[in-house]
């Protein structure tokens, strides 16, 4: 018996801001805004890419690049809402589905 699967759709950073706001499971980006998306999945690292470095410090890398994200995001001189944006981003996982459209999910999903 598989869980069907409800994605919420996004079309603008308006969406994309209240689906973070709502923590919805998934996410699917629509239209000319997958552009955008695939620029700000580019600030995060996925999970093959920290898992080497991690096993090796026993997780204090993770500590220490947040905690320098956090900082830099202080001084940043960025918009807000691309602040806000990009630290949502980083509970979510991204995947691609057979159209090349990003799907975002919430990272607990995967333990």
């Amino acid at each position: 018996m598989t869980k069907e699967v409800t994605y919420f759709e996004v079309w603008n950073e308006e969406d994309l801001l209240e689906g973070f706001q709502r923590k919805e499971e998934y996410i699917l980006i629509q239209g000319e805004y997958n552009h955008e998306v695939k620029k700000l999945v580019g600030t995060k690292l996925s999970d093959e890419e920290l898992l080497g470095v991690e096993l090796g410090s026993s997780g204090l890398v993770y500590v220490f690049s947040e905690l320098v994200y956090k900082v830099l995001n202080v001084f940043s001189d960025e918009p807000k809402t691309k602040k806000k944006l990009e630290d949502a981003i980083r509970q979510y996982n991204v995947k691609l589905d057979e159209e090349k459209r990003i799907i975002l999910y919430l990272r607990q999903f995967d333990y």
